[in-house]
């Protein structure tokens, strides 16, 4: 009968410990703080350069999914809910026939500015340029040169009259 108490007790320790494990480790991040981003100015840009590029989601490619304006976008995504979006899904694999883009990893910053416009609930914002500087136009791509590839992609685009612009 000892052993049986001993054993029970243990269990039951065992049971609520393993409970109180599991929901501690829950992490909600804070993000009121945080300024809302806008969508043709922050996300937008990320969604044209790395994903509605020609053959791919840009509407010419094999895949029915269009990622080139708010709209296509917005139907992929559920507002408020990042891990609930395939998009979202997508672009944080790290294998598998899912991970977009196929090719190359979005940048932790842009898989963050995604996560948290979705989370901020994937509205059309769209943000006057408050920097003083230019007309509004970002320089891109950010902090390098495109490959001879991706020239001769924009190459092409220009020559058929900006297709989807």
């Amino acid at each position: 009968m000892k052993i049986y108490k001993i054993s029970l007790s243990l269990g039951l320790i065992s049971i609520f410990s393993a409970f109180f494990w599991i929901t501690s480790c829950t992490h909600n991040a804070v993000i009121d703080n945080i300024p809302e981003l806008c969508f043709d100015r922050d996300v937008l840009p990320i969604f044209q350069n790395s994903c509605a590029i020609s053959g791919c989601h840009d509407g010419t490619g094999e895949s029915d999914l269009v990622l080139n304006s708010y709209v296509p976008i917005s139907h992929a995504v559920e507002p408020g809910k990042p891990y609930s979006s395939s998009v979202y899904r997508a672009i944080i694999a790290t294998s598998g026939e899912n991970k977009m883009p196929p090719d190359q990893t979005l940048s932790l910053d842009n898989r963050t500015i995604i996560r948290l416009w979705i989370e901020q609930g994937a509205f059309l914002t769209v943000c006057q340029n408050t920097t003083g500087q230019g007309n509004g136009v970002t320089k891109m791509p950010l902090g390098g040169s495109f490959s001879e590839c991706r020239i001769r992609q924009f190459e092409i685009w220009i020559n058929n009259g900006y297709l989807n612009n």
